[in-house]
C-alpha cells in the first residue's frame, strides 16, 4: 500500500469519526432542548398564607417555638419573642452557635463541643463539654430528661441526661453519612427522629437508642428528598404532623409519623427564594420560617382538603 492510500485511509477514519461524534453531540442538544422546551412546571397553590414578617438584626442560626415564644440565636445573641416578633428579652452567647432548644425551665445552647444550659433571663446555670474528642455537634433535642445531640465528625447521636452526664452513643444501623452539617434531630412523644440525609431518610429511634424505623429515599418528586443532603431540618405540629425542610430548590413538606407524605406546603418562591433550607417551626395554628434574618409567619388551615387524612 502506497503512500497516498495510507493517507486518504487515514483522512476517511478521521471524517467517519468526526460525523459521528457531531451525530451524538446534535442529539444529546436537540433531546435537552426538547426536555426544556416541553417541559411544564406545575402550577402550586399552597393553602398556607403569609401573614407577616419580622426581621433581626443579624443572620438566624438556629429558632425554636415553645409555649407561645420564639427563641431565636443570632451571632452572640439570644432573643426571646412573642410569637408576633416583638422582641421580650435578650442575652449574649459565645460565638458559634449550632442550635437551640427550650426545655425543663432551661434554655439550652449548642456549639461544635459543648452545651450550655441558661435560665430565662439569660443566666448560665449548667454547662459540659462533648463527651468524644473531635466531636463537631449539629443539632440536639430534649426528650424527657434526656438530651440528644448529633455529631457529624463520629457519625453517631451521643445521648446525656439533662445534667451534662453521659449514657449512650447511637449509630444508624445504615450508618449515617453526614454532608453539609445536615444532622437535624427532634423529639416527639418519647421517640427521637433525626436526619440521615446523605441517604435522605429520616430514622426514629427509642430512648434507649434502639432502632424503630426510616421513611424517605432520593428523588425531586414530592414525598422523596432530592440533592446531596436533605431533608436539612424537621419538626413537629402539635398534632403530630411531621414536618421537613430541603435545601437546594427550597420546600417545606408534610408528612404523617410513619413517612407517609402527606403534601407540600411550601415552595422555593413562597418561602423567599434562594438554595438554602429554611427552619420551620409551627404552633398548630400558625408557622413560621426563617432565612437570612427575616422570619416569615404562614398561617395554616384549619381544615385539610378531601382526600388528605
Amino acid at each position: 500500500m502506497n503512500k497516498s492510500l495510507k493517507i486518504l485511509i487515514n483522512i476517511a477514519i478521521l471524517l467517519v469519526v468526526a460525523g459521528f461524534i457531531w451525530y451524538m453531540v446534535r442529539s444529546v442538544n436537540k433531546d435537552e432542548t426538547t426536555y426544556a422546551e416541553t417541559r411544564q412546571e406545575t402550577p402550586f397553590n399552597s393553602r398556607y398564607k403569609k401573614i407577616s414578617s419580622f426581621d433581626l438584626p443579624q443572620d438566624i442560626n438556629r429558632f425554636e417555638l415553645h409555649n407561645g415564644k420564639l427563641y431565636i440565636s443570632t451571632g452572640q445573641s439570644v432573643y426571646i419573642c412573642d410569637s408576633g416578633g416583638n422582641q421580650l428579652a435578650s442575652f449574649t452567647v459565645k460565638e458559634g452557635v449550632r442550635d437551640i432548644t427550650v426545655g425543663n425551665n432551661r434554655i439550652y445552647v449548642l456549639y461544635p463541643t459543648f452545651i450550655e444550659a441558661y435560665s430565662e433571663e439569660g443566666v448560665l446555670v449548667h454547662e459540659w463539654e462533648a463527651c468524644s474528642e473531635l466531636s463537631d455537634y449539629c443539632s440536639f433535642a430534649l426528650a424527657g430528661d434526656f438530651v440528644f445531640v448529633t455529631d457529624a465528625e463520629n457519625k453517631n447521636i451521643c445521648q446525656y441526661t439533662t445534667e451534662g452526664n453521659f449514657v449512650r452513643f447511637i449509630k444508624s444501623p445504615r450508618d449515617f453519612i453526614i454532608p453539609s452539617y445536615s444532622f437535624d434531630i427532634e423529639s416527639r412523644n418519647d421517640t427521637i427522629y433525626c436526619v440521615n440525609s446523605g441517604r435522605h431518610l429520616v430514622e426514629s429511634y427509642t430512648l434507649d437508642g434502639k432502632f424503630i424505623a426510616a421513611f424517605g429515599g432520593p428523588g425531586g418528586e414530592a414525598g422523596f428528598f432530592a440533592g446531596c443532603c436533605n431533608p436539612a431540618y424537621i419538626t413537629f405540629t402539635p398534632n403530630g404532623e411531621m414536618i421537613t425542610s430541603e435545601k437546594g430548590n427550597p420546600r417545606v413538606s408534610s408528612f404523617e409519623r410513619n413517612g407517609t407524605f402527606r403534601e407540600v406546603i411550601l415552595n422555593s418562591r413562597l418561602l423567599g427564594g434562594g438554595n438554602k433550607a429554611y427552619e420551620v417551626q409551627t404552633d398548630g395554628s400558625q408557622l413560621f420560617a426563617a432565612g437570612k434574618k427575616t422570619i416569615n409567619i404562614f398561617q395554616l388551615p384549619t381544615a385539610l382538603p378531601d382526600g388528605i387524612q
